[in-house]
């Protein structure tokens, strides 16, 4: 990391992420001296308060959500890289006195360092966010010999393609893509990671890894929560656009992604958007019989009792608003043709779990073709419970020649402890070294909603099927699949669970 990197502007710090996320990662890179000493953090809101008043603020938010203990003098050394700035978003004015602000901060002796701005605002603010920044000559496009600046935003990457394409202009029309950082957070998770690593280190796995072996694959996102204080927003994005058109979208591209040529960052991605591309369109008419779009009813979710989502505030009462979503697609290339994937996610669901399923097609040849019991699965669990499971046949002890499945299982916190960087900090430390390899490009923003804008428009109208808080979904998802002679992967409790001394 060099030195020039000094000056990382948040907008919206007095929000959730930043007390949550942002400032508790800063907390564990300054305690793995990721930070340089000329490293500040200007964090800008509409709040009226002191850099003192934020300072104590801060320090309390690191104290309550660090996942590492915290040491009072590495936490001082953070705080006094610190500064608070009043700014009002929409007032172009105030743009002009962020840059005299920033000056006064960086000093002589780094006044023409490299600025990062994560914009943790609304979407609707980022155009004029990003215009100011250019209009105050606070950021724009790289040029030979200045300084570098980045901005890093969070998804949702619009409502809808055309939305996207809007927002994506506002950026790329002060930002190169070579500055921009999109965030799915999901991407840098350690499993979702070790994907790659799976796959292509692993003879034994990649030469099965295709259409010839496997049966069909399933990714399941599931949460027993449900919308909370979120409910203006989700009643307004729902699970389409909360979570499959970024989470598994990008987990379905590095499940499906060919072998890249290389491991660089735009190898990588190149082929992410390649599956994309490649999966089948959808013709209007036969959306019912590969969607299922729920809404979770009252019921009893994670031992209490839970309301139905038209009761949960600031919710219409009438709401068509999806909280559960289940489809089946293809993709239209030589790897896997006919091969589905079955993809879901949904809130007030049985359990939690992150969960990608690759079930391999049945033993058909010699002697155990009808003696085996089950396909043959590998599970890997981005989480909880990060790991991978490998399900195989073996014979059990005894006079009779029976076959049962049986599991061996890969433990990530077992094998390497529990103090993997997480997310937020691994994607901080990215953006300032200037990695982009887990950070989305546009295109794959843009053939990600390709996939999802004919399924939005196709269920504007339709009531969602309901679902009872606690279960797997509604009924119909079971028989989107039953109808093709399969059935749903319920997440379970790996063997090693109860190693991990800690409650998930």
């Amino acid at each position: 990391m060099e030195d020039e990197h000094c000056i990382f502007s948040i907008f919206g710090a007095t929000g959730d992420l930043t007390n949550r996320k942002l400032l508790p990662a800063f907390y564990f890179m300054e305690q793995e001296r990721q930070l340089k000493e000329k490293f500040r953090i200007v964090c800008i809101a509409r709040k009226k308060k002191t850099s003192e008043d934020y300072r104590k603020e801060a320090a309390d938010s690191i104290k309550k959500f660090s996942r590492v203990k915290v040491s009072q003098g590495i936490l001082d050394k953070l705080i006094n890289r610190i500064y608070y700035h009043q700014l009002d978003f929409l007032d172009d004015n105030d743009y002009g006195k962020l840059k005299d602000f920033i000056g006064q901060i960086s000093g002589k002796e780094c006044s023409d360092c490299e600025r990062v701005f994560y914009l943790a605002a609304p979407p609707q603010l980022i155009g004029n966010i990003t215009k100011n920044l250019k209009e105050s000559g606070l950021a724009g496009k790289h040029e030979l010999g200045k300084p570098f600046s980045k901005v890093m935003f969070e998804k949702p990457f619009g409502h809808n393609l055309d939305s996207a394409r809007k927002l994506n202009n506002a950026i790329t029309s002060v930002f190169d893509e070579k500055q921009v950082y999109r965030i799915d957070h999901y991407m840098a998770k350690e499993l979702v990671q070790n994907l790659l690593a799976l796959r292509f280190a692993n003879s034994i796995f990649e030469p099965l890894w295709n259409r010839e072996y496997i049966d069909h694959i399933q990714i399941t996102v599931a949460e027993t929560l449900g919308v909370g204080g979120r409910g203006d927003y989700y009643d307004n994005a729902g699970a389409l656009r909360d979570v499959v058109q970024n989470h598994i979208m990008q987990l379905l591209a590095l499940v499906a992604m060919a072998e890249p040529k290389k491991l660089s960052v735009e190898e990588v991605r190149n082929q992410k958007v390649k599956a994309l591309k490649s999966i089948s369109g959808f013709n209007k008419m036969g959306i019912g019989k590969i969607a299922v779009e729920g809404q979770y009813s009252g019921g009893e979710a994670s031992g209490k009792k839970a309301i139905a989502y038209a009761d949960e505030p600031e919710v219409s009462k009438s709401s068509k608003t999806e909280t559960y979503f289940a489809l089946r697609l293809q993709i239209d290339n030589s790897l896997w043709k006919n091969v589905p994937f079955y993809v879901r996610t949904g809130k007030r669901l049985k359990d939690k779990a992150t969960e990608i399923v690759i079930v391999y097609k049945d033993v058909h040849f010699g002697l155990f073709s009808k003696l085996a019991p089950q396909r043959n699965m590998m599970k890997i669990r981005v989480q909880p419970y990060e790991g991978i499971t490998l399900q195989f046949n073996a014979k059990v002890p005894g006079n009779k020649f029976i076959i049962d499945d049986v599991n061996m299982d890969f433990c990530h916190e077992c094998q390497f402890g529990p103090n993997s960087p997480e997310a937020y900090e691994r994607l901080l430390y990215d953006v300032l070294i200037g990695d982009q390899t887990l950070f989305t490009r546009w295109d794959e923003v843009e053939n990600a909603w390709r996939v999802i804008d004919p399924l939005i428009e196709a269920f504007k109208n339709i009531k969602p099927k309901l679902y009872q808080a606690g279960t797997w979904g509604p009924k119909e998802a079971d028989e989107l699949i039953e109808r093709d002679g399969r059935k749903w992967v319920e997440p379970k409790r790996p063997s090693y669970a109860d190693q991990l001394g800690k409650s998930k």
